[in-house]
C-alpha cells in the first residue's frame, strides 16, 4: 500500500496534523485487527483489488492520518471517496468497526483541510434549504417535461438519468391530507416522513403508504413542508451543512405523542435512526451549538423511527383480508444496504412477501449485495459502479421475475437505469405490492 501511495506522486510536502477536537470527534479505529473479513464483503474492493481500496486499507490509512503520520492529500481524498457507504464491511467485522461512519468522518476532515467541490457544495446547500429544494424541484420538473430527451442526449453517459422517473405533477406534500384517519377503530398513531424522492418523484409510494397504514387501523399524520433528511450531505462528509436538515427533521418529528415515525426510504430511515445521534455528539465536540435537549430529541426520534415495511411485518395481523389479483406478478426483492445492514431489517420482510396472495415471491442470489449506486459514488467512479450494478442486474435476470421490489429510491433509480436490456422488468416499492393486494389490483 505504501508503494502504491508513493507511486502516485501527488502527496504535498506540507504535513497536516488534525487539531485535537476533530481527532477526538472522529473515533479512531484502534480495534481493527486487520483480519481481512471485510475484503470479501466489500463490493468496491472486489473491483479494484488494491489494499488501499479495501476497508482494511482505508482504516489503516485513516489511523495514520489521525495520528499525524500521513499527509491528507488530494490522492488520499480520492481513496476515501472509493466507498459506497453500504455498511458491508461493518456487517462482516468481528471487532465491530463501523467503517462507513469512520470514512464519512474522514471525508469531513478532508473537506476541512482541502475544501469541497463547488458543484457538490451547491447541491448540498440546495438540499439544506427547504425553499431552495422546492424551487429547484419545480424547475427540474419543468425541464423534465419539456426537455428530457435533449437532457438525456447531452448528459454524460455515466449519469443514471434513464432511471429517474418523471417528476410528480405536484409535490406529494401538496396532495396528501395532513391527517389520514384509520379505517375502523384506531390502533396506532404515526407521523409519516415521506422524504424527497416520494415528494418529488414517487407520489405513488406515498399514496400506497397512506392507504396501507390507514387500512391497518393507523392514523397517519403527514407534516407539511418537510425537508431533506440530510443523508447525502452527511455521508459526503459536509457535516456542518447537514445541521439545518437535522434540526428541521427533529423539530417536526420528535414528538412524544405518536407511536412511530414511518419512513418509506431505507436511507432516510438510516439517517433518522443511526446517524443523527452520533453526528450531533461529534458536532458538539467540534464546538457547534448542540445541546443535551437536541441530542435527547434525536434519541427519541431514533427510537421511534420504523421503515414502513418493517411496521407492516411487525403488525401483519392488522392487515385486512388480502384479495387475489387479476395479474399475478413474479417478483424478487433487493435488500437496500441502509435497511438490511444499516437497520437490521430484512429477513422478516419475507414473511410479508410470502403472505401476498396476488404475487409469487422468488429470492435472488445475493439479495443483500449492494446495487452499486452509493449516491455520488456512481458519478465519481462510474465504471466501478456500473460493474457492481451489472452483477445485481444479472442476479435479477436469473430469477425470471417480471417485477423487482426494493425499499430505497436510490437503488430503484440505479438498478432501473441498468435494466434497459430487460424492459419487461418493472421496479416498485414493496409497499405498492401490499397496497395492490389490499385492493385486488
Amino acid at each position: 500500500m505504501t508503494n502504491e501511495l508513493c507511486a502516485s506522486g501527488r502527496q504535498p510536502a506540507r504535513k497536516t496534523t488534525p487539531d485535537f477536537a476533530i481527532r477526538k470527534a472522529i473515533e479512531k479505529p484502534d480495534n481493527c485487527s486487520r483480519c481481512g473479513f471485510c475484503l470479501n464483503a466489500c463490493p468496491v474492493y472486489r473491483e479494484y483489488l488494491t489494499e488501499s481500496s479495501s476497508p482494511r486499507g482505508k482504516i489503516q490509512l485513516s489511523r495514520q492520518i489521525l495520528d499525524g503520520r500521513l499527509d491528507l492529500s488530494g490522492y488520499m481524498k480520492d481513496i476515501l471517496s472509493r466507498c459506497l457507504m453500504c455498511g458491508s464491511c461493518s456487517a462482516a467485522c468481528p471487532s465491530g468497526v463501523q467503517g462507513a461512519h469512520l470514512f464519512s468522518g474522514m471525508r469531513w476532515l478532508a473537506i476541512r483541510e482541502l475544501g469541497l467541490d463547488w458543484r457538490k457544495k451547491t447541491i448540498y446547500r440546495l438540499l439544506a434549504k427547504k425553499w431552495m429544494l422546492a424551487a429547484s424541484a419545480r424547475f427540474a420538473a419543468w425541464a423534465d417535461r419539456h426537455f428530457k430527451p435533449l437532457l438525456e442526449r447531452g448528459a454524460p453517459s455515466h449519469l443514471p438519468l434513464a432511471g429517474i422517473p418523471p417528476f410528480n405533477d405536484r409535490p406529494f406534500s401538496e396532495t396528501v391530507n395532513p391527517v389520514s384517519p384509520a379505517v375502523g377503530k384506531p390502533r396506532a398513531r404515526v407521523l409519516y416522513f415521506h422524504g424527497c424522492a416520494t415528494n418529488y418523484l414517487y407520489a405513488g409510494i406515498g399514496n400506497a403508504v397512506t392507504r396501507v397504514l390507514t387500512r391497518m387501523g393507523v392514523d397517519v399524520h403527514t407534516p407539511g413542508k418537510q425537508g431533506c433528511c440530510g443523508i447525502p450531505i452527511i455521508l459526503s462528509g459536509a457535516r456542518a451543512l447537514s445541521v439545518t436538515c437535522i434540526r428541521s427533521v427533529i423539530e417536526q418529528f420528535s414528538r412524544p405523542d405518536v407511536d412511530a415515525v414511518i419512513v418509506d426510504c431505507a436511507t432516510c430511515g438510516s439517517a433518522l435512526r443511526r446517524e443523527y445521534v452520533p453526528l450531533l455528539k461529534e458536532l458538539r465536540l467540534m464546538g457547534h451549538d448542540v445541546d443535551d435537549r437536541l441530542i435527547g430529541q434525536a434519541e427519541r426520534l431514533a427510537g421511534k423511527t420504523r421503515d414502513v415495511m418493517e411496521f407492516v411485518a411487525d403488525h401483519r395481523d392488522w392487515l385486512p383480508a388480502l384479495a387475489e389479483s387479476r395479474n399475478r406478478p413474479r417478483f424478487t426483492y433487493h435488500d437496500p444496504c441502509h435497511l438490511v445492514k444499516g437497520q437490521g431489517v430484512g429477513p422478516r420482510l419475507r414473511g410479508v412477501f410470502r403472505h401476498l396472495p396476488n404475487a409469487d415471491f422468488v429470492e435472488m442470489q445475493e439479495p443483500d449485495s449492494c446495487c452499486g449506486g452509493g449516491g455520488v459514488f456512481q458519478i465519481d467512479h462510474p465504471e466501478v459502479s456500473a460493474a457492481i450494478t451489472a452483477r445485481k442486474v444479472e442476479n435479477i435476470r436469473r430469477t425470471g421475475a417480471d417485477t423487482l421490489a426494493t425499499g430505497c429510491p436510490g437503488c430503484r433509480m440505479t438498478i432501473g437505469a441498468h435494466l434497459g436490456s430487460h424492459p419487461s422488468v418493472r421496479v416498485v416499492h414493496p409497499v405498492e405490492l401490499v397496497d395492490a393486494a389490499l385492493s385486488g389490483a
